[in-house]
């Protein structure tokens, strides 16, 4: 039973990261779209965004419903498997526009779906731990080959071969159980007290997210023209922070429940506010660096203790579904914003603004009791 148990769990983060490849592979799809259709930047980053926020519609909506699992993450992935296909054949922007659009809906059912799983997990904080390592080994992977495949045979050969990914993968949702029996065992609190610190959570990863989404758009771009560093020794921080921010789920997995969950939050929103002004206030090459690697780390054990207590909150992964879809909406929007802003203003002037927005997040998560605690500490 416990190897049964721990295939389930291996299924769900299979579903969860296939839901997530539109967020993980919005650079590529943005590059194919752009040489492959001809698209302007406008185009193609519309495209990409559309998918993003169809993928947050669809893990909103079926978050919320009762049809979650292997059934409604089979669908999903042969949505978006046809999609591949069908992108992989049309030659017009506008055709893509609505394939990329019904995929992100795919996407969705996807991201509920896995959810729906780890959530139900006995020790959530585990559970996230492992799927943020197994993700970020997966999307580091698939970023690899796409950059090749992309190369070699352009858009066609990218779409096809995310075909037989999406259908290869999805036999491994057959190690899940049809249906999770502690999905019905969601109630924890009572009604006021649950719409309280659903609306106190989703407000804190909408006021961190935004932020933070608009940053890591234009990170690259404030190294290049604001610091004078080269692309290639940007790109080096930026995967070098991505790496080592798999610190995070080590530490998370370390500590486990020993530290509750409400106090590490607070914490990790605290130092992003350091982070923040060291990268943008100071504004060196040195405090890029360590600012980003900091960051990254930050950021990720802040999620897992999120993902985390919204699985204790709710074991169904409705909240789960729905944090994860507003971290979708804020990749989708606030890069156009961000961009928006930054024709008048550089970061260096505008980062005061977004510590606001951490503050904001800090009280959200403050005025908590010990909704966010672990079951066996509340």
């Amino acid at each position: 039973m416990k190897i049964k148990g721990y295939l389930h769990l291996f299924a769900g983060m299979v579903m969860l990261e296939l839901g997530n490849l539109s967020s993980t592979l919005a650079p590529f799809n943005v590059g194919v779209i752009s040489d492959g259709f001809v698209a302007s930047s406008q185009d193609s980053g519309l495209v990409v965004s559309l998918e993003l926020f169809f993928a947050a519609i669809g893990a909103l909506l079926f978050g919320a419903s009762k049809l979650k699992g292997r059934n409604l993450a089979f669908l999903g992935s042969f949505i978006v498997s046809s999609c591949y296909f069908l992108g992989s054949l049309v030659t017009s922007v506008s055709e893509i526009f609505l394939i990329k659009s019904v995929s992100g809906f795919g996407c969705g059912m996807l991201i509920a779906s896995g959810h729906s799983i780890l959530a139900s997990s006995k020790e959530p904080n585990r559970a996230y731990a492992m799927f943020t390592v197994f993700a970020s080994c997966t999307g580091a992977t698939l970023v690899y080959f796409s950059s090749q495949w992309i190369e070699q045979g352009g858009y066609v050969l990218f779409f096809t071969n995310f075909i037989f990914i999406y259908l290869a993968l999805s036999l491994l949702f057959l190690l899940s159980r049809t249906s999770d029996s502690t999905s019905t065992n969601e109630v924890k609190n009572s009604d006021n007290s649950r719409f309280y610190i659903f609306a106190c959570l989703i407000l804190a990863v909408l006021f961190f997210e935004v932020p933070s989404s608009g940053i890591w758009a234009f990170m690259e771009r404030f190294g290049v023209e604001d610091l004078g560093m080269s692309v290639s020794y940007v790109g080096e921080v930026i995967s070098i922070s991505i790496i080592l921010s798999l610190l995070g789920p080590a530490f998370v997995g370390l500590v486990g429940n020993r530290l509750g969950r409400k106090v590490p939050i607070l914490v990790c929103l605290f130092l992003s506010s350091f982070c923040i002004y060291f990268i943008f206030g100071v504004a060196t090459v040195n405090t890029f660096y360590f600012g980003n690697i900091t960051w990254n780390i930050i950021f990720t054990i802040m999620v897992i203790f999120i993902l985390g207590a919204s699985a204790d909150i709710d074991p169904s992964g409705k909240l789960g579904s729905w944090l994860n879809a507003c971290m979708l909406l804020s990749a989708s929007i606030s890069p156009a914003v961000f961009g928006w802003i930054l024709l008048d203003q550089s970061l260096s002037e505008i980062y005061p603004y977004l510590m606001f927005f951490l503050l904001a997040a800090f009280i959200c998560i403050f005025i908590t009791k010990r909704e966010l605690e672990p079951v066996d500490k509340v």
